[in-house]
This record gives structure tokens, C-alpha cells and sequence, in this order.
């Protein structure tokens, strides 16, 4: 008679993937089987990739027109006091 109990299987949250090329080959290799499996997965990867670089355009755009004080990065209580006496 077969042992019926149920493998619990691959469990990636339990398995210890460190920094280095590995894990980038790792984090590869899953969004390739995830975008060739599913049907809809490169449009998915298509539109991801142009919103992520709109808002990294934006971004990029606003903070050349904001720049930010280094004074305002040591001091953030003392810079919005001076806002509020102007």
C-alpha cells in the first residue's frame, strides 16, 4: 500500500537564496517561467516596463525642477519653522 500523505512540495519562502549572480539568475529565470507560462504574461511585462519608466521619467523631471537643500536634509524641523514665520 502506497504512504498517502501529501508532499508538501518546493516551498520558496524556506529556501536561502543570498546576494550575488545566483540570485539574480534565480529572480530571472522565475519572471521568464512566470511571463512565457501565462498567456498574458508579456503584455503584462510590457506594460509594467513602460509604467515603470514613465514614473522614472517623472521622477527624474521633478527633481530637477525641486532640488533639494542639504541643509534641508540635516535640519527638516528648522527648515518647515522658517516656512511658517515667512
Amino acid at each position: 500500500m502506497r504512504n498517502l500523505e501529501r508532499h508538501p512540495g518546493i516551498s520558496i519562502h524556506r529556501m536561502a537564496i543570498g546576494g550575488g549572480i545566483m540570485s539574480a539568475l534565480f529572480a530571472i529565470g522565475t519572471v521568464l517561467i512566470f511571463v512565457i507560462g501565462i498567456p498574458l504574461g508579456p503584455w503584462f511585462l510590457l506594460a509594467s516596463a513602460l509604467l515603470g519608466a514613465a514614473i522614472a521619467a517623472g521622477l527624474y523631471v521633478w527633481h530637477n525642477n525641486h532640488p533639494v537643500e542639504i541643509a534641508d536634509l540635516h535640519h527638516p524641523l528648522r527648515s518647515a519653522e522658517n516656512d511658517d514665520n515667512s
